[in-house]
């Protein structure tokens, strides 16, 4: 009946893949680059990036000038250092 392939190939009317694939297509959604969503997307992933790059930044400065600190304290309990180090 109506599902063999002969049937298909013989019929005058087009294909419902064809039909429906039309009319879906007709009422679709913009595109995420279409709707202008992509763009605001990926400038929020590279504000994320530069973000986390920043902290990580921070994070290794503060471990730097803790190190030096205790470094310091350290030498100056022992007795080993008298002054204060330079800042640059």
């Amino acid at each position: 009946m109506g599902n063999c392939p002969q049937h298909c190939q013989t019929s005058k009317r087009k294909p419902l893949m064809k039909t429906r694939k039309g009319h879906f297509l007709a009422k679709s959604t913009p595109t995420l680059t279409q709707s202008g969503l992509l763009a605001v997307l990926l400038q929020r992933q590279r504000y994320k990036v530069i973000e986390l790059a920043e902290r990580r930044a921070h994070r290794s400065q503060l471990r730097t000038a803790l190190s030096n600190a205790l470094t310091w304290l350290l030498a100056h309990v022992r007795g080993v250092g008298g002054t204060l180090p330079r800042h640059p």
